[in-house]
């Protein structure tokens, strides 16, 4: 048994994150070669946790339907304090 976590650059704001590989909240993005861009038809990149919570507010001030797993009370915890386990992926 083991755990996976991911480590990765914030598509939003450029921070370096880590965060649960299969709760990690993403946005629509591509690579420029030196940056993410939104792009709805890009793949769909991660975001550090202020980012979601920002992302999450935003949805929630203009009422835009939020994903069921993100409305959970420990979503937060469990997506960026926590690993997945292997057996999971």
């Amino acid at each position: 048994m083991g755990y996976a976590t991911l480590l990765f650059v914030c598509a939003a704001c450029r921070a370096r994150a880590q965060a649960n590989p299969l709760l990690v909240m993403s946005i629509p993005a591509r690579w420029t070669g030196t940056e993410y861009v939104a792009d709805a038809d890009g793949k769909r990149e991660p975001v550090c946790e202020g980012c979601a919570r920002a992302l999450l507010a935003r949805f929630k001030r203009e009422g835009l339907p939020i994903p069921i797993v993100a409305g959970h009370p420990d979503y937060f915890a469990r997506a960026y304090h926590e690993s997945a386990e292997t057996q999971d992926l």
